[in-house]
């Protein structure tokens, strides 16, 4: 028996986990994002075991403690775990892991979903979070291309205002522009889609973010948390997920400007992006100004 448990109601957010083999149980618990403690107990036998450990988890849910349950059709694993299926999963667990995808937009945090989705990877085994991986990287390799980079200096670079015509400084960080497409990434597949067609869906009504914070650097250590936090690694900084997808689809490696990948097409910037984007950058730039 192995059961995950987080608790994140009020101001706690503490995860608590248990395993039974046979006669033995093992706890891990401690805060979201740390390895927590351990503690290992032996019982006389595996129904005594069984029996004290299924208190404990009774005694957990009182106290506000749930269990992340994933809906059945992602636990068949015929359905899903092959690479033709790997990118439905990965938008699944993307929203699935957002917990304010309903709500207001203020109510969204990126590290609370970057929190939800390496507990939710870490039910799955080590082939899975591969692919999940494999899939980030796929995507970030997408949205390489002008849109999204005309996107990123609208959202992000410093411009200015002279007698009504803006100017931006076109600037893209080559770190800074990869944690900006994490960002995008984690908005879900609707959204991923309409943006890389036209970054005016940005503003059509059907979608509203905080666009204070539009990076997501943890998007790209989220598996190897995962991985870590699953199989109680001792070093979370260990990067076993992302060296072994490396090795099994180095052609997902790539998804920055190193020579190897081009945009489809060169980007826009200063003075541009007022002509081509009217709306999208008068919006925008009003609020940054909020």
């Amino acid at each position: 028996m192995r059961r995950k448990l987080i608790n994140q109601t009020g101001t706690s957010n503490k995860f608590w986990n248990i395993k039974v083999e046979e006669e033995t149980q093992i706890i891990n618990w401690g805060k979201i994002g740390t390895k927590g403690r351990e503690s290992v107990k032996r019982f006389l036998s595996s129904e005594e075991c069984l029996k004290e450990s299924k208190k404990l988890i009774t005694q957990k849910f009182k106290k506000g403690y749930s269990e992340i349950l994933l809906k059945e059709s992602i636990l068949k694993e015929n359905e899903i775990w092959n690479e033709e299926n790997a990118e439905h999963f990965f938008w699944e667990i993307i929203e699935k892991s957002n917990r304010s995808i309903s709500s207001h937009w203020s109510d969204y945090h990126v590290d609370d979903h970057l929190e939800n989705l390496t507990i939710l990877l870490s039910k799955f085994e080590k082939k899975h979070i591969v692919l999940f991986q494999k899939c980030i990287r796929e995507k970030l390799n997408e949205l390489y291309i002008g849109n999204t980079a005309e996107l990123y200096i609208i959202l992000n670079c410093s411009y200015k205002k002279v007698n009504g015509e803006i100017t931006f400084d076109d600037y893209i960080s080559t770190d800074g522009y990869i944690y900006f497409r994490c960002w995008l990434l984690l908005k879900g597949k609707a959204f991923f889609d309409d943006i890389k067609k036209d970054i005016n869906s940005f503003i059509n009504g059907k979608y509203s973010f905080n666009i204070g914070n539009c990076w997501a650097e943890g998007l790209l250590y989220v598996c190897d948390y995962a991985y870590a936090y699953s199989f109680y690694h001792e070093n979370l900084n260990n990067f076993e997920i992302s060296t072994e997808t490396s090795k099994n689809y180095p052609e997902a490696i790539h998804y920055d400007d190193n020579g190897r990948n081009k945009m489809d097409r060169e980007f826009y910037g200063g003075r541009d992006l007022q002509e081509l984007y009217p709306h999208l950058v008068k919006s925008m730039c009003e609020l940054r100004n909020e």
